[in-house]
């Protein structure tokens, strides 16, 4: 019981230092109820002391690299927890995982999948490249910013991303097929035997040189619901089968890899579920908010006759 105390009171520091602004760089290791903090630089310490299921949480500030070898979920506070480098995923077995592997924080580098893997999450991250090297099926990135190469290849077996923006979809090896996009926004496909589907989505179809390569030139791709820029030399082939795709030429937030909500919305492109296409449609739309409640003060004191944490919380609303 104690534990479960010490990890409310470790939990309310943490939340309480985010609400201040306050840069701590810790990882603190959740081991059934046992808690062990590590500094920043010393991530890779925490998943080698962690056992499958654990969960490690990082609080703001910014970590060093490190290689994900356990069944364990990280987890960080949003765009202010950093990732100074690459993360390699490559649990050993074919795992089959019950958690997010990386949720609420942000990758400056590679995101590399080195072992077969089933079930596999990304869950509201900012991503700068992300690769598979080994098999992957049932894996899902919700909610992530892949804001550099999100690379495919013939290593996946089943994938769905949903309510994410993705700057530029290539493939290293064979047929891009077995992955569905939902309602995201796309910048750029530069695969010619792309053969997955496009659902409720934009895609933003220009060549980054401007005079070679094709977007979904394949006649495997299936595009459902879906608003394609059409410009120049990159095309969406004839034969692709299509339903309901809407091809113009549109101005895009480049940021954003998007058109502003209100423009879709006032030219009635509506997606499957009855909003707009792309990261503003579906039930969940793109955040990278966790969503996590704002505590704005706290008291903890400890009664020692009845063993008892005496713990109030004021919340602000998320």
């Amino acid at each position: 019981m104690m534990k479960k105390y010490l990890l409310m009171a470790v939990c309310i520091t943490m939340m309480s230092m985010t609400a201040s602004g306050v840069t701590i760089n810790k990882a603190m290791l959740d081991h059934n109820g046992q808690v062990t903090l590590f500094d920043s630089d010393k991530v890779q310490d925490a998943v080698n002391a962690a056992t499958d299921g654990d969960v490690i949480y990082l609080t703001l500030g910014y970590f060093k690299p490190f290689n994900v070898t356990k069944q364990i979920a990280i987890k960080g506070v949003g765009e202010k927890t950093i990732i100074e480098g690459d993360v390699n995923i490559s649990i050993p077995g074919s795992a089959k995982l019950t958690k997010p592997v990386l949720e609420a924080l942000v990758v400056s580098g590679t995101v590399t999948v080195g072992a077969q893997v089933d079930d596999m999450i990304f869950r509201k991250c900012v991503i700068t490249n992300v690769a598979f090297e080994a098999q992957v099926d049932g894996a899902v990135i919700d909610r992530c910013y892949i804001n550099r190469n999100f690379n495919l290849s013939s290593y996946i077996k089943g994938m769905t991303v949903v309510n994410s923006k993705i700057l530029n979809v290539t493939a290293s090896s064979g047929t891009a097929n077995n992955t569905t996009f939902v309602n995201c926004n796309i910048n750029q496909i530069q695969v010619q035997n792309f053969a997955g589907t496009i659902m409720n989505s934009i895609v933003r179809a220009t060549c980054g040189n401007g005079s070679t390569g094709a977007m979904l030139s394949s006649t495997l791709a299936v595009l459902v619901n879906t608003l394609c820029n059409y410009s120049g030399v990159v095309r969406i082939s004839t034969s692709v089968i299509t339903q309901n795709v809407y091809v113009g030429n549109f101005t895009f937030n480049n940021e954003e890899c998007s058109i502003d909500k209100s423009t879709l919305q006032s030219s009635g492109y509506l997606g499957t579920d009855g909003t707009v296409v792309g990261i503003y449609g579906g039930s969940t739309p793109f955040t990278l908010d966790p969503g996590v409640p704002k505590v704005t003060s706290s008291s903890l004191s400890l009664d020692k006759e009845k063993k008892e944490l005496n713990v109030k919380l004021t919340v602000s609303p998320k």
